[in-house]
């Protein structure tokens, strides 16, 4: 398991240099083996796309490792009906989200695209 973090971690730094520090689409990224191997990211909601599904983060950490800081990095996940949102042990639509929110993410990859299946608000932009 620790040489797969690490591989991961070496994957993540090539790529976010190979991107002008753009990480783009996380699925690409952390491109789990199957759909059964979740992924953790964190970082605060930039802007919601709700005709594609879509949020992009200000990423802060992908697997409890923070990404390089030289410049923001920008990541982009997806959410579908069965995506659970919660915030004080309560249940929200991806909808009652806002930009400046910080979340945590546990999600995986699916078809190239990372797909998120449980969305924890951290922190409320609103308090």
């Amino acid at each position: 398991m620790r040489i797969a973090t690490l591989a991961l971690t070496a994957l993540l730094l090539a790529s976010c240099g190979s991107a002008g520090g753009m990480l783009g689409d996380l699925g690409g990224i952390l491109g789990s083996p199957s759909a059964e191997q979740s992924s953790d990211v964190r970082g605060t909601v930039s802007a919601i796309d709700t005709g594609n599904r879509r949020i992009d983060l200000n990423v802060s950490y992908i697997n409890n490792l923070r990404p390089s800081t030289a410049s923001n990095q920008q990541g982009s996940i997806y959410y579908d009906a069965n995506t659970r949102v919660t915030y004080n042990n309560q249940d929200y639509q991806v909808t009652d989200l806002e930009r400046g929110d910080e979340i945590s993410v546990v999600g995986v990859a699916d078809n190239g695209r990372y797909m998120a299946q449980t969305i924890t608000v951290t922190r409320n932009v609103r308090q």
